[in-house]
């Protein structure tokens, strides 16, 4: 048996082999977030130092001498953070009075009592950097909102080491979870992972319907306005807001596709399935209101009583065959089965899972490059090109969230901020777009609307020829 044992030896080697390579393959489509480098967002509840440990003046707790600005960051990371960034006063909302009685409706807490550990986490993955929650308390161990951590992973494995140099933090990046938030498609992933939610946080219609406001990211527009506490390493003639447009749109498409795979898998208590906030609010509730439907596209898959699956986060599924020259529709074709059997009377949950699986790691595909997430190449001509179609479309449904993806399409272009005739295109587009004081929908100005339509297609259209 020993000698046979030996013979072989080889064959049994290959075989294992061959076994673990099969295995890893089917845990990379089991988990194709993990490719998309923010998979230690997932482990909050170990290795949480909170952001105080970065405080001390020789480290993130300046500023140093000639850098005090808030625009300005070298050292002075964990000032900026909590002295201008809203994410540092998350925590607070989540106890502020309406969040409190959003929490107290949905039976999740009452007098301080946490009555649903499993959904009051859910809450937390978005509102605060630490989830350990003692028993004797609602507050969790490290009250601070949405800290360092947050974002940049759990520090406990990494700490000691980041700051010793490019080979250090390269080395920790790799193996001990310490996100790197540079290239913009993963930093664009790190947003998306709560601004539209993930395997683990689900801010559903039940929580909208709480109080809770809906989930309307876009990466440009937030990235623009977001108090930063880093330099940008960025060309000026490269148009960097389109880029995070691109970006947004590829990491908000996963991470919706993350999403319903969680709700169809039921991997989640708080989750439900079919999940309503995965269709088209306005096709019920602009009607409740006494305003008429919108206009359907003919070529819509729409009857009575199936609303459209919402876009604004799949967008990206559309759009990206766009960006690279002789790229196949298998993509396009896969968008469109999964949204056919979610509009269905009765989707089938465990096959809407796994073309959401699918899906995601199909997108993945398009966009890696050695392994990693990397922007398509993107050019002036294509965003307008893009924006040429949204803008078609916002005229054909007549709705606030087509309009609202031409829009931010427009507004992510340098022509929208060198072309007059554009620019008060768009500004009467956005007026049209603003809710009515205590409305939750709105009507669309069909004349003035038509015109600033008509003008902002005419001056893309004159920039498209130069």
């Amino acid at each position: 048996m020993a000698s046979i044992s030996v013979r072989y030896y080889p064959f049994i080697r290959l075989a294992t082999a061959l076994w673990l390579s099969l295995l890893l393959v089917e845990q990379a489509i089991a988990q194709p977030s993990s490719g998309w480098g923010t998979d230690s967002l997932y482990h909050m509840a170990t290795g949480i130092r909170g952001a105080a440990s970065c405080a001390a003046a020789g480290c993130h707790g300046g500023p140093k001498p000639g850098v005090s600005s808030v625009h300005v960051a070298r050292g002075s990371e964990y000032s900026l953070w909590l002295e201008v960034d809203p994410h540092a006063n998350s925590w607070k909302t989540m106890s502020s009075a309406k969040s409190v009685s959003i929490l107290s409706k949905l039976n999740i807490l009452r007098d301080g009592t946490i009555l649903d550990g499993a959904a009051y986490q859910n809450c937390l993955a978005c509102h605060n950097t630490d989830r350990v929650v003692p028993a004797d308390r609602h507050s969790p161990r490290i009250a601070e909102g949405v800290g360092c951590e947050s974002c940049h992973g759990p520090s406990e494995p990494w700490y000691d080491r980041h700051y010793q140099g490019p080979s250090s933090k390269t080395n920790a990046i790799a193996n001990l979870g310490l996100t790197d938030s540079e290239p913009l498609v993963p930093r664009a992933k790190l947003c998306a992972t709560c601004h539209v939610g993930g395997k683990d946080r689900d801010m559903n219609h039940e929580i909208i319907a709480a109080g809770h406001p809906t989930l309307y990211f876009d990466m440009a527009v937030y990235h623009e306005a977001y108090p930063k506490h880093w330099r940008e390493h960025k060309s000026s003639e490269t148009n960097f807001r389109s880029q995070l447009w691109l970006a947004g749109k590829i990491a908000m498409a996963d991470s919706e596709l993350e999403l319903i795979a969680s709700r169809a898998n039921k991997s989640l208590s708080v989750s439900t399935w079919p999940e309503l906030s995965n269709y088209q609010c306005n096709r019920c509730h602009v009607s409740l209101q006494g305003i008429p439907l919108p206009n359907r596209n003919s070529n819509e898959d729409t009857l009575k009583g199936r609303a459209p699956v919402r876009n604004w986060n799949l967008a990206g599924l559309e759009l990206l065959p766009q960006s690279k020259n002789g790229c196949s529709t298998e993509l396009a074709e896969a968008n469109s089965e999964i949204r056919r059997e979610m509009q269905a009377a009765t989707p089938d949950a465990i096959l809407v899972g796994e073309l959401a699986q699918k899906l995601r790691i199909r997108l993945f595909e398009l966009v890696a490059f050695d392994g990693k997430p990397t922007l398509p190449d993107w050019s002036k001509q294509k965003q307008i090109r893009i924006s040429l179609q949204l803008l078609e479309k916002s005229r054909i449904d007549n709705s606030w969230e087509s309009a609202s993806e031409a829009y931010v399409s427009l507004w992510a272009t340098k022509t929208a901020h060198s072309s007059e005739p554009l620019g008060h295109a768009m500004k009467t587009i956005r007026n049209g777009l603003l809710f009515p004081k205590d409305m939750l929908s709105t009507t669309l100005p069909s004349e003035r609307w038509d015109e600033a339509l008509r003008l902002a297609v005419i001056a893309l259209q004159s920039e498209a020829c130069k």
